[in-house]
């Protein structure tokens, strides 16, 4: 979630809309099978070192009137497409775990981003395990 603190209130800026970015980032690592030490969201980022953006998908943000947006998790990320993709040669693990992690981290941005403007926020404080 993207989040705001202002006069002794919380408003919610943006989201996910099915899950959240670090269980996306769990979800491939177990069906790319990815070891989980030190951390399965660690072990993506080192193969995304080795990728390419073969399938890279353009961020995907629906805005709300009450939210700053709202985010839908790539396509590839499903037990249905990332075997046939895989199979067909079409893409490596290392290709998924790049074109992962370059959607979510401009998703994440672009939804910041318009938070930091709405707000006119001159602070920016990133927590939890995608933060890390």
């Amino acid at each position: 979630q993207v989040i705001a603190y202002s006069r002794r209130r919380y408003r919610i800026l943006g989201e996910t809309l099915d899950v959240a970015v670090g269980n996306c980032i769990d979800r491939l690592a177990r069906l790319l099978q990815i070891p989980n030490a030190p951390s399965p969201g660690y072990n993506v980022e080192q193969l995304a070192k080795r990728g390419h953006p073969k399938i890279h998908q353009k961020p995907r943000t629906r805005t709300r009137k009450q939210r700053g947006g709202t985010l839908k998790i790539p396509f590839f990320v499903s037990q249905a497409v990332t075997p046939k993709l895989l199979e067909s040669g079409e893409a490596t693990p290392e290709d998924l775990c790049f074109s992962l992690q370059e959607t979510a981290f401009a998703m994440l941005a672009e939804v910041t981003e318009r938070a930091l403007a709405l707000t006119r926020a001159r602070h920016l404080l990133l927590v939890g395990g995608v933060a890390c």
